[in-house]
């Protein structure tokens, strides 16, 4: 057996492959003094894109990353990213609505000749796929109605962390 088969066998059942919710973590917005709800309405689709981002829309919710509401103070507008194998990932506007009034923590991020100053002296890397990673991190339930986003078909509250395009806190 291989080196990394046999470190497969061992850590294999803390491989998740899907976007099944991370127990125990759950992620809380802080908001500024003041903050003033804002709500921006949806964004038209390209036709062309509809059915994939109503199946997506759909999949979210089936999986429980994301709940229909009928109405929200704050809301952003959707992003249809296109993935390369054709799939569409939803995304949420939120430096139009939400980022503007987040107290964000600051925190250092090295450097790409720190980070590979400290790799030099390595002689084994791995690379790993967290493409759906942000959608494990549950949102704390008293700030869930802050990441509302708002669609063609309605208002969706994210329940999970969603991709953001721009970033939250950017």
């Amino acid at each position: 057996m291989s080196t990394s088969e046999n470190c497969l066998r061992i850590t294999g059942a803390c491989l998740i492959t899907s976007s099944e919710k991370n127990e125990g973590i759950q992620s809380h917005l802080k908001i500024k003094e003041r903050a003033t709800p804002v709500f921006v309405k949806f964004r038209p689709v390209p036709f062309a894109l509809l059915d994939k981002i109503e199946n997506e829309l759909d999949l979210l919710v089936n999986e429980g990353i994301l709940s229909k509401v009928d109405n929200s103070l704050w809301a952003s507008p959707i992003v249809p990213v296109s993935k390369a194998n054709g799939d569409i990932r939803i995304c949420g506007d939120f430096k139009v609505s939400i980022n503007p009034y987040l107290a964000v923590d600051e925190y250092h991020l090295p450097k790409i000749y720190e980070l590979l100053a400290t790799m030099a002296r390595g002689d084994k890397f791995t690379k790993i796929d967290l493409s759906r990673a942000y959608l494990q991190l549950e949102v704390a339930p008293e700030d869930r109605h802050l990441l509302t986003l708002n669609t063609h078909k309605g208002l969706y509250q994210a329940n999970r962390l969603l991709h953001q395009p721009y970033g939250k806190g950017k």
